[in-house]
């Protein structure tokens, strides 16, 4: 499927406290385990800057994701984030068919446990505040969450596998790169802000049996569609909205721009709260 060459690539020690060393590690694509060496020239300088996402299949995944359909998930929880912000639930990275992958990740290698530690130990001041504000876990365990969204989905984009840093690799240097990628993300493509754009605006919680200051699904398609020229998923809880659902596929390595959803809405009528914080 793809032209490579072989290169041999030295483990890399540990440098972070409490995290498994880093080795050779083992590529696992669309779930199925493949020992993929990967040459020198795919340091990302020299990627092609074109490359679509999903539209061909002899290009280098370390160049263009071979995960190439991503789902971007903000969610709306009352208790959680600042009251004008949608918070990060993840970045999820599909197979192009649209289906997900394994629940246990793509590498056990860098199944790590403790990504605040790495990104504390990163040369990125401001990442522990910023996730610790737009990223936080509604169980109150900011670590648990950040090191499941890695182990689950971080590993399977596989333009930050370190074999694609050939010798230019700094040991987790692919796990900041993820998560502030994902924030930049979710700051470009901002839910609240298109919502607001459009007259959405959260409301006094309901009251009684009755429906109270809703909205219809379609004010909210239309309202994303306007900012951004595609349809999200919205995904709600009996009628309170939960999440909001934008789909990506990837120029390049890492140009994230938006396509049609693939997946299904759960909401018809939509109570889109005022937060509580």
């Amino acid at each position: 499927m793809h032209l490579f060459t072989t290169l041999s690539f030295a483990a890399v020690l540990c440098t972070v406290h409490g995290a498994p060393s880093i080795r050779s590690p083992t590529l696992v694509v669309q779930g199925n385990t493949a020992d993929i060496e990967l040459p020198p020239h795919t340091v990302p300088g020299t990627c092609p800057i074109d490359t679509i996402s999903c539209q061909r299949k002899d290009v280098d995944p370390c160049c263009s994701p071979q995960n190439g359909l991503l789902v971007l998930a903000q969610q709306w929880d009352t208790r959680w984030g600042p009251s004008d912000e949608f918070t990060v639930h993840g970045l999820w990275p599909d197979t192009c068919q649209g289906k997900q992958l394994p629940g246990g990740g793509c590498d056990r290698d860098r199944a790590y446990s403790n990504i605040t530690d790495i990104l504390a130990s990163s040369n990125d001041p401001d990442i522990i505040s910023d996730m610790n504000s737009l990223w936080p876990s509604n169980k109150g365990d900011n670590n648990w969450f950040w090191s499941h969204e890695w182990v689950k989905h971080g590993t399977c984009v596989t333009t930050l596998h370190p074999r694609c840093y050939a010798n230019s690799y700094v040991p987790y240097q692919e796990v900041t790169e993820y998560f502030r990628s994902i924030l930049d993300l979710r700051a470009k493509y901002n839910v609240y802000a298109a919502l607001n754009a459009s007259g959405i605006v959260p409301t006094e919680p309901e009251s009684g049996r009755r429906p109270k200051n809703t909205y219809t699904l379609a004010q909210f398609k239309q309202a994303i569609r306007d900012a951004w020229g595609v349809e999200p998923n919205v995904k709600c809880r009996g009628r309170q909205l939960q999440e909001v659902w934008l789909w990506f596929q990837v120029r390049g390595r890492d140009t994230y721009y938006p396509v049609e959803p693939w997946g299904q809405d759960t909401c018809q009528r939509i109570s889109y709260q005022r937060k509580s914080t």
